[in-house]
């Protein structure tokens, strides 16, 4: 069997472990359900145990899905999911337009077609920045600047971000992948958001690198707090977003297998954002992030503010970085699987080309690999 072929091989063992794991309850709403005339939405009710409480999903598909075809879709795990689709569910009457967008770079030879699948944030529940933001971030504040920062004011001292996060990569995709036809592997599977949405997303790729191949990140709200003046102009708050920023450079994946998207407005809320932005960008290509090696694409929005309609006209861009065929290919991906096999072979591969036979895995050099069916990253 070819290198090749082993390597499609192990990696579906791995899938189908992971499509394994414990599934939540789910519920599918038929009444009050977004609409979209590019394609198909399925709205779902999950119990999520990691939250303790019921999370809305809308899953979209495109209009020639066909649920019991061998063909595998991409999927990209979407935040703030009531803003992506339908009009009359958006926070600010105005939808990003994901549907619409996939439709339109349907007919680009090197887009592939996703499955989206729209988080709704917990807003109602006055929960959005306790489940969006960074938790592990907190790390990075030291006792004597805590009185210096306005996250905790913000999230009322309750941080769900490893609760929101868990739920995400450990119940929601186990259960997309067990209802829909996914090509479930890393490579195919992204994360997208804006403003908190997109913290939330960089928190995906850093912690569950094994499970999320690229992020989006828009109009990253890098401050992480939200503290307001009268006139809804947003206050700075340079500890919190220099924890974040250290939290991103000491746990972004630097494999070289994995793919970002940042861009920022540069009026509003966003203005307040730039100084973050370039110093993450700086972080990410120090972590071997580069335009070059299509890794990483940045973009700014000159003249654009923080909202709805701002990432609408831009919202095709991204999508089309992280489902580009081509991109997609070259990382391996699995169309389908053969289930015929039951044992994992008896050697050790790097998923960056090299095969180990009879390694010790003490003595392996810093990576990502695939051993007897276990996915291990060494060196994190």
């Amino acid at each position: 069997m070819s290198i090749r072929k082993e390597f499609l091989f192990i990696a579906a063992l791995l899938t189908l472990s992971i499509a394994s794991a414990k599934q939540p309850k789910y519920e599918v709403i038929t009444s009050t359900v977004p609409i979209s005339s590019f394609g198909n939405i399925t709205r779902m009710a999950i119990a999520s145990e990691k939250l303790g409480g019921n999370v809305i999903v809308d899953v979209w598909t495109t209009a020639e899905y066909e649920g019991d075809s061998e063909k595998r879709y991409p999927v990209v795990y979407a935040h703030d999911g009531q803003n992506l689709f339908d009009v009359s569910f958006t926070f600010a009457g105005v939808p990003w337009g994901v549907d619409k967008a996939c439709a339109q770079l349907a007919s680009d030879p090197d887009f592939v077609t996703p499955i989206v699948v729209g988080i709704n944030n917990r807003g109602a529940e006055g929960l959005r920045p306790n489940d969006y933001f960074p938790e592990n971030a907190l790390d990075y504040i030291s006792p004597d600047q805590m009185e210096n920062t306005f996250i905790y004011d913000t999230c009322n001292d309750i941080f769900l971000g490893n609760e929101e996060a868990a739920f995400v990569a450990e119940e929601l995709k186990p259960l997309i992948d067990s209802l829909y036809n996914t090509a479930s592997g890393m490579s195919t599977t992204f994360t997208m958001g804006s403003s908190m949405g997109a913290l939330a997303s960089m928190y995906l790729l850093c912690e569950y690198p094994q499970i999320f191949g690229g992020a989006a990140c828009m109009s990253t709200h890098w401050i992480g707090s939200l503290n307001l003046n009268p006139d809804y102009s947003m206050n700075d708050d340079e500890v919190c977003a220099n924890a974040i920023l250290q939290y991103l450079s000491e746990h972004i994946p630097s494999d070289g297998l994995h793919r970002l998207y940042l861009d920022q407005g540069t009026e509003g809320w966003d203005a307040g954002y730039l100084k973050y932005e370039s110093t993450a960008r700086e972080i990410v290509r120090d972590k071997g992030y580069t335009e070059e090696n299509g890794k990483l694409y940045t973009y700014d929005a000159k003249g654009a503010g923080h909202n709805e309609w701002y990432w609408q006209q831009r919202v095709i861009l991204p999508l089309k970085f992280l489902l580009s065929k081509s991109a997609i290919e070259s990382a391996g991906v699995i169309e389908r699987y053969d289930d015929s096999y039951t044992e994992a072979k008896e050697f050790i591969y790097d998923i960056g080309g090299a095969v180990y036979p009879n390694y010790e895995r003490d003595n392996l050099p810093n990576g990502l690999y695939i051993i007897k069916g276990e996915k291990v990253i060494k060196g994190r």
